[in-house]
């Protein structure tokens, strides 16, 4: 794939929105001392954090975002 921020940006925030939507359609956020509700609702979150940076690796590669290009002119690396 090619490796865009902006598809990476895209991709995240509608797997992170589609989440965040399912979990407020089930009333999680009512039930967040309730240890039934508690321990699922932390799994979802997890996995929802681990599946947004493997989006990340599958489009962006092994590379991470590069800063250098925004360090200052005089600057040694």
């Amino acid at each position: 794939m090619k490796k865009s921020t902006f598809l990476v940006i895209l991709l995240v925030s509608i797997w992170t929105s589609a989440v965040g939507v399912g979990l407020y359609s089930v009333d999680a956020h009512l039930h967040y001392r309730d240890l039934v509700w508690a321990i699922p609702t932390g799994l979802t979150l997890l996995i929802t954090h681990m599946v947004s940076m493997t989006l990340y690796f599958k489009v962006r590669g092994d590379e991470p975002f590069k800063w250098h290009k925004y360090k200052t002119i005089g600057e040694k690396r």
